[in-house]
Formats: C-alpha cells, sequence, structure tokens
C-alpha cells in the first residue's frame, strides 16, 4: 500500500508549516509554465540554470584531489547503474552495501516481502519512490542503522550544510531526493534520487555521485542543491529532500 499520509505537526509553532504546505499544493495544481513571484518565493527559483561541474572535468578532479576522497572511493566500490525509475532503489542498494562492506543487497532482492507491502516493484517501474517511502523501506532492510528523513519545507538550508558538515567527518551517509529539471533550470519535475559522496566547505560544492548511465557525477553548489531538492514531489504533493543514514554508535543528527 502507497505511503501518502503526512504526519501532522503538534503545537501552534507547526502553523507556518501547514500554511507554506497549502500553499504549494495550490502553486503546483496550476497550469504548468514559469510561476509568478509568489511561486519563485515559495518554491525557489527552479527556472535559473546552476553551475553543475562534472566530477570528469579538471576543475572537477581539482576540487575531489583538495578533499577528503574516501567516501567517494567506498560508495564507488559498491556502484552499480540504477535500473529503469529504480533511482532511489539504486542509491538505497549503495549506500546500504557501502556501510555493510559487502554486495549482499541487489535491486531486486531490494524489494523483500516487508517492503513489498510497502510497495511493490511494479509500481515502483511506473512512478519511482518519494522520500518517506525510501526512508521506511532503508529504516526496514537496515534495523541497526539509524535513517533520518528532512524535508526543505521544514529544515531549511542552514541544517542542510550542517548536515553535510557533519555527513564528510561521519561513517554515515547522505541519499538526496531532487528535481533534474531544477539544475537545468527549466522547471521542476523529473525527480531523481542520488548519494553524496563528498562535500568541499571552502567552495560550498557538493559531490552528486550519479547512479544513472545517462548522467554525469557532478559538483554543484549547497545553495543550488537545497533549491533542487524544494522542488515538489508531484506524488507525495510536498518538497522533496535528503535521507541520512548512519551506524548505530552514532547520535542522531538534529
Amino acid at each position: 500500500m502507497r505511503i501518502k499520509s503526512i504526519k501532522k505537526p503538534d503545537g501552534d509553532k507547526n502553523v507556518k508549516t501547514f500554511i507554506l504546505l497549502g500553499l504549494l499544493m495550490l502553486l503546483t495544481s496550476r497550469a504548468e509554465g514559469q510561476p509568478d513571484d509568489l511561486a519563485r518565493m515559495a518554491l525557489g527559483d527552479h527556472w535559473r540554470k546552476k553551475e553543475v561541474i562534472k566530477l570528469d572535468s579538471k576543475r572537477g578532479k581539482q576540487l575531489l584531489n583538495s578533499i577528503d576522497r574516501s567516501k567517494f572511493d567506498a560508495l564507488k566500490k559498491y556502484w552499480e547503474p540504477q535500473l529503469p525509475a529504480y533511482c532511489g532503489v539504486c542509491s538505497g542498494v549503495i549506500v546500504t552495501n557501502t556501510l555493510k562492506n559487502s554486495k549482499a543487497l541487489n535491486q531486486s532482492n531490494f524489494f523483500s516481502p516487508a517492503v513489498r507491502e510497502i510497495i511493490p516493484p511494479e509500481t515502483v517501474s511506473r512512478i519511482g519512490l518519494t522520500l518517506r517511502e525510501l526512508q521506511t523501506i532503508l529504516a526496514i532492510l537496515n534495523p541497526q542503522f539509524i535513517v533520518e528523513k528532512h524535508y526543505t519545507f521544514n529544515s531549511g538550508l542552514d541544517l542542510f550544510k550542517e548536515h553535510l558538515k557533519k555527513d564528510k567527518n561521519s561513517d554515515g551517509l547522505m541519499i538526496t531526493n531532487f528535481s533534474i529539471e531544477s539544475l537545468l533550470g527549466t522547471g521542476m519535475r523529473v525527480g531523481h534520487f542520488s548519494i553524496v559522496a563528498g562535500y568541499h566547505e571552502e567552495e560550498k560544492m557538493v559531490l552528486i555521485l550519479e547512479v544513472s548511465e545517462k548522467r554525469n557525477t557532478s559538483w554543484i553548489k549547497s545553495e543550488d542543491m537545497f533549491t533542487a531538492m524544494s522542488a515538489v514531489d508531484p506524488v507525495s504533493r510536498i518538497p522533496r529532500g535528503w535521507i541520512n543514514v548512519k551506524p548505530p554508535a552514532e547520535p542522531p543528527v538534529e
């Protein structure tokens, strides 16, 4: 069964969250095309092409060589290309295998009986996964890990940057859920999952390990990545975000 409901926050301090969600649903129900100023303020500018530096470029290699690349190398050891519409599945497989130092999980046995109760592979092949679904599945497949999801609309850019800083010095891994169109500056559709493989704090650049063979692993400004994650998922009807997967020895990221 698909997970569609959103847990209702408690207290008056969350009224702004519900107002924002209502605004997002109103804006995304409009006809397609460039948004008005109100939409840009609420959703971020998805109609501006972002700076994307390919890893295999001279600049991309320079950035990689100027940081600790151990996390990137560990992820590459267990990298495999995604099957059609399986970007979330593939990201989960790579992260799980990297943390467990094992190749036991693949994009087929990912769908255990417990996972199939949440969403069957046939549905994922048509519409992919939402952030909440992937977080729930990873928690089921990895009960020994701490698996946290963070939506952009109630987390913020500062928290995302803080998590990037902590991630580069921890044994945990991050999965991002963002809009490819937002990075291209053509809108906010075409959702995608990929993995954070490094962070250059001085340049404020995030290294996104691409799970699709059709796209390039690239460096992206942290602010632009956050904007791309702020794009609304047409299935969940709320903005996207990121997932932290951490060994139990580390406390939850706050």
